[in-house]
């Protein structure tokens, strides 16, 4: 479970933690989670378009709304109380250990198993984006956001082509936040030594 929000907080993949996931058995003793559906990652938002900055978590509210939250699963009212959350990572977000010990341990687990700002990119980059020509993005998004709604604009902002220079840098700037908040990854081979040095006898 730790894994699975991690990957939901460094990717923000806002429409797969309280949907989109089920956390399902074949043996009735080992648990994991089980997602689909998620190309609603890299700051975009559920209903179209790029929204968030990175980084974001379950506390990232829509720009300029009082109760609308990044990641489904949490609303507030008008006044910015919240209404609805989801009740188990509430629960896990409260619990110190999960977050100070858990979640750090799991996520230097993760990256010494490879996930990796480079490993990342290189797989979305040589993968998957190197397999297409740009034309074919194009061609894709004029079919399936300008010709198929005849003139309603509404869906414009989905056009993004291969999104590559968004994607390195929403990862970077995710990744390295992240590395520090959990003490792991990179951020653990970057730091500086500091001496002070104090003349005998002074306070």
């Amino acid at each position: 479970m730790a894994a699975y929000y991690i990957f939901v907080m460094r990717f923000g993949l806002v429409d797969s933690l309280e949907r989109n996931a089920q956390i399902k058995t074949y043996d009735g003793v080992h648990w994991h989670y089980e997602p689909w559906d998620m190309d609603i990652a890299l700051g975009n938002k559920n209903d179209g378009g790029i929204a968030f900055e990175p980084p974001i978590d379950r506390n990232t509210k829509l720009p300029g709304s009082r109760g609308t939250y990044a990641i489904s699963g949490r609303n507030a009212d008008e006044n910015g109380v919240i209404v609805t959350s989801n009740w188990l990572f509430d629960a896990l977000e409260n619990w110190d250990y999960w977050m100070n010990t858990i979640v750090p341990k799991v996520a230097d687990a993760l990256y010494v198993a490879g996930l990796k700002y480079d490993n990342i990119t290189k797989m979305f980059d040589d993968e998957y984006a190197a397999k297409w020509c740009e034309i074919m993005y194009n061609k894709s998004g004029f079919f399936k956001y300008v010709e198929s709604g005849k003139g309603d604009p509404t869906w414009l902002s989905w056009l993004q082509g291969s999104r590559m220079t968004h994607r390195h840098w929403w990862l970077s700037t995710s990744m390295d936040y992240y590395d520090a908040k959990w003490f792991c990854g990179d951020y653990k081979d970057h730091y500086i030594y500091m001496r002070a040095n104090v003349s005998a006898g002074s306070d």
